[in-house]
């Protein structure tokens, strides 16, 4: 994994909105009107809790927009332009960057919006343009969907209230956390222990559902190997991720197959560019895109040898609250200059972002779906194959050091996790070391760090890595 780089680059590799990733033709950030449109969309990114503003793609078609394209796309889009015109008309400062892609030849700029907003940002000055009203004052912009459960940029009501200020509270547990580490590091652990307990008596164990999970991953096992004989692929030897994600308790009932797949495709909040349960809907390749099959989505992507994200992945999305994804190792498959040699290593840091992103993203869903936040509760299944005579690394990133020769000699690895719906994504962390411990045990005994591991975290969800 490349890090921001590379999730920048899949995003116009695989354009499409979300609640976070919002779609702008070629646009005059000079004009009145192009300035209206990068604030609002800015600001209701940043209320949503981050995102990326991508221009020069038509939103309805996904395709490059080649009209109006400017001679000069790096200095129409400066930073230091588009921060003026964000700080000139945002309540609260905070930093945006600017990034320039390439897709066939052609820069395109994406505006990253943070993810660390505590108070809901609105206009704090208005911008007209003859008669017309373009920016309004003390106006705050949000991402919201439409009818057809499809993103868009709005002005707030009442309704979304409620989601603006959970973003915001999240960030704030998060400094309270930070706080607490810091002040707190010097206590015994039976201390700590007791005053967590204290806090939060809802983090009990509760009844777990193993053996369901067991089943549904062998189901969902077995539709991959039928579509892959049906379909007669031929795909390289690799590894495997799996995870199979239950909702439980209620969950109510969707509207359409199609509004269900829209309201999934509306809230992945797309952390990296090629998120766990994506909308390959826009796929050129139609064998990539979705089905429906005894009334669930399915789909299986094999995108290989394209230069810049080779990927295997088999999805399956059921309105009932049920998920599962299988997805290829990327140290056996990886594009990247820098991959090592397939079936020989295990990068220690992709497992962690690629967990913690699929929690995220679960809650997500679950909140979208309008499951009751304080009666769910999210149960997961994380399963990697193939594992055995793979050593230990650290070849995505090689600014994560990690001694090398651990060896494992376990071929599978299974970890089990139940996560409250209500739980914030400040606190992740410990959710995903219990995932990917078992599966670092293997490995000659080895043994993350908490720290490392609520630091991956944390950058995955505030778009850091």
């Amino acid at each position: 994994m490349d890090g921001d780089t590379s999730r920048i680059q899949e995003l116009i590799e695989r354009p499409g909105e979300s609640l976070s990733v919002e779609l702008k033709r070629w646009i005059d950030p000079d004009s009145p009107d192009g300035i209206a449109k990068i604030v609002k969309t800015a600001l209701a990114l940043r209320n949503q809790g981050g995102g990326y503003l991508i221009i020069g793609f038509d939103n309805n078609t996904l395709q490059p927009d080649t009209e109006n394209i400017p001679e000069n796309v790096r200095e129409n889009f400066h930073i230091d332009k588009i921060q003026g015109i964000v700080s000139r008309f945002s309540s609260e400062s905070f930093e945006v960057t600017v990034e320039f892609p390439k897709k066939q030849g052609q820069e395109y700029p994406v505006i990253v919006i943070p993810s660390d907003v505590k108070t809901p940002v609105a206009t704090k000055s208005e911008l007209a343009d003859k008669d017309r009203k373009l920016i309004k004052a003390d106006t705050v912009y949000v991402r919201s969907l439409k009818a057809n459960n499809t993103p868009s940029t709005t002005q707030a009501t009442w309704k979304d209230w409620h989601n603006i200020i959970e973003v915001c509270f999240d960030n704030r547990e998060a400094d309270i956390g930070r706080f607490l580490r810091r002040n707190l590091g010097g206590l015994s652990p039976e201390i700590v222990r007791e005053f967590v307990s204290t806090l939060s008596q809802k983090a009990e164990p509760v009844p777990t559902i193993e053996d369901v999970l067991k089943q549904y991953l062998q189901e969902s096992e077995e539709r991959y190997g039928s579509i892959i004989s049906e379909r007669k692929l031929a795909l390289p030897e690799h590894g495997t991720w799996e995870v199979a994600l239950f909702f439980i308790g209620e969950v109510p009932q969707q509207s359409s197959m199609r509004d269900f797949l829209n309201l999934l495709a509306s809230n992945n909040p797309d952390y990296t560019g090629w998120p766990v349960w994506l909308d390959s809907r826009g796929f050129s390749d139609k064998d990539s895109r979705p089905f429906v099959m005894n009334g669930v989505w399915e789909s299986i992507i094999a995108s290989l040898g394209t230069g810049w994200s080779d990927q295997i992945d088999f999805m399956r999305l059921d309105p009932t609250g049920r998920f599962y994804l299988r997805r290829a190792l990327p140290d056996d498959i990886s594009a990247s200059e820098r991959a090592p040699e397939p079936m020989k290593y295990l990068d220690f840091g992709l497992p962690i972002i690629i967990s913690a992103e699929a929690i995220a993203v679960g809650i997500s869903f679950a909140k979208a779906m309008r499951c009751d936040t304080e009666n769910t509760r999210l149960a997961y299944a994380f399963k990697w194959t193939k594992l055995r005579g793979r050593k230990l690394s650290s070849w995505a990133n090689p600014g994560r050091i990690i001694s090398y020769g651990r060896l494992a000699y376990q071929d599978d690895v299974l970890s089990f996790v139940e996560v409250p719906l209500e739980t914030p994504l400040s606190a992740l962390g410990d959710y995903v070391s219990k995932v990917v411990q078992p599966l670092f045990e293997i490995f000659d005994g080895f043994s993350l760090t908490k720290d490392v591991i609520e630091d991956l975290t944390q950058r995955l969800i505030q778009r850091r890595l």
